[in-house]
């Protein structure tokens, strides 16, 4: 069966990922949230930022470094506000910043809920073509994500892939980690 449909999937996180660090409460390794708020330290003309999370067992605080040791006039006024107003579309900006995050805690769980809004789109081609784009990045796998769009089990949908009824653009595994802007074309579904 051949299908005509184009998709735009954006994939919305529900959640920010929690990190695992050292509770002094809880004496163990556990998982902190991100509670959405920063804390800040001015000394003289230097300011310091931190992004608070918060123990999941006990609500002790693990303060993530955002800014250390910035001038007060070399600081962005706005984002300085944003700060001062604990943003929350900051704070998920910055909770989402894996690189810096994996080298400032014990380890990132990044395997957080989201859900899928998909729109369809004219279109004139005897295929059907996936575009997919989320605003954060985090660590989901091209192949759960198409089972579930796809409503195919993961068996079916790696023979798909062998055989080139799918094709991505550009070219990545099944089981790689899902990019921005990923164009997926599937040419059949029996």
């Amino acid at each position: 069966m051949i299908l005509s449909r184009k998709y735009r999937v954006e994939i919305i996180a529900l959640e920010t990922p929690k990190v695992l660090n050292k509770c002094h409460r809880c004496k163990k390794s556990t998982e902190f949230y991100c509670s959405e708020k920063f804390r800040g330290n001015a000394q003289q003309k230097s300011i310091d930022i931190w992004l608070i999370y918060k123990c999941v067992h006990c609500d002790s605080t693990w303060n993530y470094p955002i800014l250390s040791r910035v001038h007060t006039n070399s600081m962005d006024k706005v984002l300085h506000q944003k700060f001062m107003n604990n943003d929350r579309e900051t704070a998920w900006e910055y909770a989402f910043q894996m690189d810096q995050l994996c080298k400032a805690c014990s380890e990132v769980n990044t395997n957080i809920e989201y859900t899928l809004k998909i729109e369809t789109v004219e279109h004139k081609e005897n295929n059907i073509k996936i575009i997919l784009f989320s605003k954060y990045k985090f660590d989901l796998r091209l192949d759960k994500l198409l089972k579930e769009i796809l409503d195919v089990s993961r068996s079916k949908l790696y023979q798909m892939a062998d055989s080139s009824s799918i094709i991505t653009s550009p070219q990545v595994s099944m089981n790689s980690k899902i990019k921005e802007d990923l164009l997926i074309t599937v040419t059949a579904i029996d």
